[in-house]
């Protein structure tokens, strides 16, 4: 979810990868994957192992997190840091959930407006402007598999948020690069397979191995935005092709002999972040007229919702999807253009070498 900062680069090279295509693409399979769920359908997914919005949500998180690591490393000041990534995160946040709680909360819901406004779920959904995940408003969506879900997505950005603080700790420490990039590198690895062995073959503390299941997806996307920051760290973009091949065959190798463990922290975000390095004529192009993942990350789900709640009796599946696609990319095309782009323009710039002569991929 983001966008790439272009910094002292030479003409015609404004679009050197694929990172704008990958982050768009995902935003849409999750999109597709709830049409699914909200219609009351089994998602698709991947040789039954995970649906096709979690596949993208993975995505997501394994791009944000080699490109913050670059960010960070690029200019490892905490304050400049975390106001770049409140910049990049928020302002599109606050519409959305301002949007559904003032907008079209009134319009769904069979309350009077006083009751409307006044009622406890009105106040608790307000706390998502301060990444606290609440889901639901005193209203229903009817002939939704899910009537009382407002926008299911939003789950995932307290949880990124928490990511882009852990990180900007550990580098602040100093914990992420120089002598300590083997440790750092050590560590994601260690941490990754252990926890994935752990929840394969369970834990003799019934407790701890309760708490474990249910942080299953904190832990499991947090080692997939690691796995994001382990790849800068080796500096995987200054790679010749035939070590990246090498370490891609390796990870898949290793993959499919511990299937059994789910070993994709290491396997999927490596072909993400190649294939997001390349730059492939057409697909780099993607971002050509704007950063439009991030706004139909966040507007996919209530227009969703508003669809079935409207024409789900008058349209079928594929006509409805078709719809959602177009409302969402208008909406996510405005958030860019009105709203995220304008508060990028905020963005506090690094302290010397006041020009750079290298190119920059930065999540603003």
């Amino acid at each position: 979810m983001g966008q790439i900062a272009k910094k002292s680069l030479p003409p015609g090279s404004e679009h050197s990868n694929n990172f704008d295509f990958l982050r768009l693409a995902a935003a849409l399979s999750v999109l597709v994957s709830h049409q699914y769920a909200l219609w009351g359908l089994p998602e698709p997914g991947l040789a039954g192992a995970r649906s096709l919005g979690g596949l993208g949500l993975l995505t997501f998180f394994s791009i944000s997190g080699f490109l913050v690591a670059q960010s960070w490393a690029s200019d490892p000041h905490i304050g400049r840091f975390t106001t770049r990534r409140l910049l990049r995160l928020w302002p599109g946040l606050a519409i959305a959930v301002l949007a559904c709680a003032l907008i079209l909360g009134p319009v769904v819901t069979h309350l009077s407006m006083r009751d409307y406004f006044v009622d406890p779920l009105f106040t608790r959904y307000l706390k998502n402007l301060y990444f606290a995940f609440r889901d639901g408003l005193p209203l229903r969506f009817e002939g939704s598999a899910l009537p009382q879900a407002v926008n299911g997505s939003l789950w995932s950005l307290p949880l990124e948020f928490k990511c882009y603080v852990a990180l900007a700790l550990l580098g602040s420490a100093g914990l992420l690069y120089g002598r300590w990039q083997r440790i750092a590198v050590m560590a994601i690895l260690v941490t990754s397979i252990t926890y994935l062995v752990l929840r394969t073959y369970g834990l003799p503390w019934p407790q701890l191995h309760s708490w474990v299941f249910q942080q299953t997806s904190a832990l499991e996307f947090g080692l997939f935005f690691f796995a994001g920051v382990m790849f800068h760290c080796i500096r995987l973009d200054s790679l010749n092709r035939r070590a990246r091949g090498t370490l891609l065959a390796v990870a898949w190798l290793l993959a499919a002999a511990a299937w059994w463990t789910n070993l994709q922290p290491f396997a999927l975000p490596l072909t993400v972040l190649l294939i997001g390095l390349a730059g492939t004529p057409g697909l780099r192009r993607a971002g050509r007229f704007g950063d439009f993942s991030y706004g139909i990350y966040i507007y996919a789900f209530p227009v969703q919702q508003t669809v079935v709640w409207l024409y789900k009796e008058r349209l079928d599946w594929s006509t409805a999807l078709l719809l959602v696609i177009v409302v969402t990319l208008v909406l996510a095309a405005a958030s860019w253009h009105l709203i995220e782009k304008q508060a990028l323009k905020l963005k506090p710039r690094a302290k010397p070498p006041a020009v750079r002569q290298t190119t920059v991929i930065e999540p603003a």
